[in-house]
């Protein structure tokens, strides 16, 4: 009897306690957001599995958001379909392709992006959270060297229910942060990374050089976007990423406030000098420094940029910016430790120096110290004699008798694929690295090539030639192919010589070379630009 009394006791306790759990449920339910369930093998882990992320919520623009679990209201998915060009033969496209990335919601309805999602892009579409289409965007702004962009959408209310991302004011490393994207189904997707050190580097269409952060991360990512978020801000934007390596590139996030800022096409400036070490003590007594002294040897400067006319070769820069410089071109930064002199002259804000501002120099000349200043000034494109894949290209070129000319650029030897630099011609490469600027301020042209002879009849004995420097036409410098063009169109009769780097000769025959053209076109299929 005690035993089945004792039992009795029992049941009605366990009773007890399953009803008390049932009446608990709903309130619990209420406080813990739903959330996808991460898949088996996933790289990626849902905000809230992710351990020691904060849970408390924020207001921003009057709606309270949980830290972690709102971030699909502020990072959408990117696709843009893009067509490169055949620089070797403009008149044809490569097949379309497609890249994806993230973007986040910034202030002003825009949404931020790396910008090397972008060239040669013939529709943008973005996608948030609560839709299952893309929407169609446009580029609102772009910048190369900091390698951001920002979109906009023309449908209305589209931004109604997306929550716009504050930024850092500062990057502080080393130290572990969390780097999230959006899944298709909407949900946020997060994994760790950490912080390792800040260096300066160009971006990949860039030219300036801006302060990157090296980050390190056990897990595999795109590098496409995916954002660095602390406390509820973004701290920067992931733009590169090795799996091999298990490492990546971020922008920081003082360089996009920037971005966001700073009106105008031009952002950041660029110093407009190279220069080299002095560590050796023999080359310091050679240009007078005393002993402690250090510095570093002005070896280039760009035409038309901010050193020029200001630095001179061999000058030996002591002090930049109000700091001294090291036998390698370190100055100490109060916040970031050694970073190269390049910080105070393309990003040095906190320091007053920024686009039109004067920065001071100190240098020994002739064994002589002077006190410069230097105007910040933008990157010159004027002066690039061969383009730079973010340089203004106009991708002209020409058939005259089905001979190819085009212009020499860097996206040109690109397509000699990735081991281009060792197989291209040596000329061109030597060019490129030594002779993409031109020599003195107020220069202009581009270096003009035959590429290729498409075979006619009426340039028998030419098919082979390929990838020559056109030097002259009709015994004048060329410096453009639309100068090549409108010269040989100028008169309608006679010759045009064509003098080629190899001692080879071309004589086109004008009166003919409107019939030569036309059997050209036809037989190659050529559509040509108006």
């Amino acid at each position: 009897m005690s035993k089945i009394f004792s039992l009795s006791l029992s049941f009605l306790f366990l009773t007890h306690i399953s009803l008390a759990a049932e009446v608990r449920s709903p309130s619990y339910a209420e406080t813990v957001p739903s959330v996808s369930v991460k898949k088996r093998g996933s790289k990626f882990q849902t905000a809230s599995e992710t351990k020691g992320i904060s849970r408390k919520t924020e207001t921003m623009n009057g709606v309270k958001r949980g830290q972690s679990d709102s971030y699909n209201q502020s990072i959408v998915q990117i696709k843009v379909t893009f067509q490169e060009p055949e620089y070797h033969q403009p008149w044809k496209k490569k097949s379309p392709r497609v890249r994806r990335g993230v973007g986040f919601v910034a202030e002003g309805e825009q949404i931020l992006i790396p910008y090397t999602l972008l060239p040669d892009a013939t529709l943008i579409e973005v996608k948030k959270y609560s839709s299952y289409s893309e929407t169609k965007a446009y580029v609102y702004r772009i910048d190369p060297e900091s390698n951001l962009a920002s979109l906009r959408v023309e449908k209305k209310n589209f931004f109604d229910d997306l929550l716009p991302l504050k930024l850092t004011s500062i990057s502080v490393f080393p130290k572990q942060v969390n780097v999230y994207q959006l899944d298709n189904s909407g949900s946020i997707q997060t994994t760790a990374a950490a912080l390792l050190n800040m260096d300066m580097d160009q971006m990949p269409l860039g030219r300036v050089e801006l302060p990157v952060i090296d980050i390190s991360s056990s897990e595999s990512l795109n590098g496409f976007g995916e954002v660095l978020i602390e406390d509820g801000k973004v701290s920067g934007m992931l733009y590169d990423f090795t799996s091999g390596k298990n490492s990546g590139r971020v922008i920081p996030s003082f360089i996009i406030q920037k971005f966001l800022n700073t009106p105008g096409k031009e952002i950041f400036p660029y110093k407009g000098f190279r220069f080299r070490p002095v560590t050796d003590f023999a080359v310091k007594q050679y240009y007078g420094m005393d002993e402690k002294e250090s510095g570093i040897l002005v070896a280039d400067v760009v035409p038309g940029s901010s050193a020029s006319g200001v630095l001179k070769l061999e000058d030996i820069i002591l002090e930049f910016g109000g700091k001294k410089v090291d036998s390698k071109g370190y100055v100490e930064h109060p916040l970031y430790g050694k970073q190269v002199l390049s910080f105070l002259a393309h990003s040095g804000d906190s320091f007053g120096y920024s686009l039109g501002k004067e920065i001071p120099i100190t240098v020994l000349r002739d064994k002589k110290r002077l006190s410069l200043s230097m105007k910040l000034k933008p990157f010159p494109h004027s002066a690039v004699r061969i383009p730079y894949k973010n340089s203004p290209i106009n991708n002209d070129y020409a058939i005259e008798g089905g001979f190819v000319f085009l212009e020499l650029s860097e996206a040109l030897l690109e397509e000699w694929g990735k081991d281009w630099r060792s197989r291209v011609d040596r000329k061109l490469l030597y060019l490129f690295d030594y002779a993409k600027f031109h020599e003195k301020e107020g220069d202009n042209g581009k270096i003009v090539l035959l590429s290729q002879v498409l075979p006619d009849e009426s340039n028998n004995g030419f098919h082979d030639l390929s990838f020559k420097i056109v030097e002259k036409l009709d015994g004048k410098p060329v410096k453009s192919v639309r100068d090549l063009k409108n010269s040989i169109r100028e008169m309608k009769s006679g010759y045009s010589l064509i003098s080629l780097d190899d001692g080879t000769e071309i004589a086109l025959d004008r009166a003919r070379l409107d019939e030569i053209n036309d059997r050209v076109y036809k037989s190659y299929k050529i559509r040509m630009q108006n």
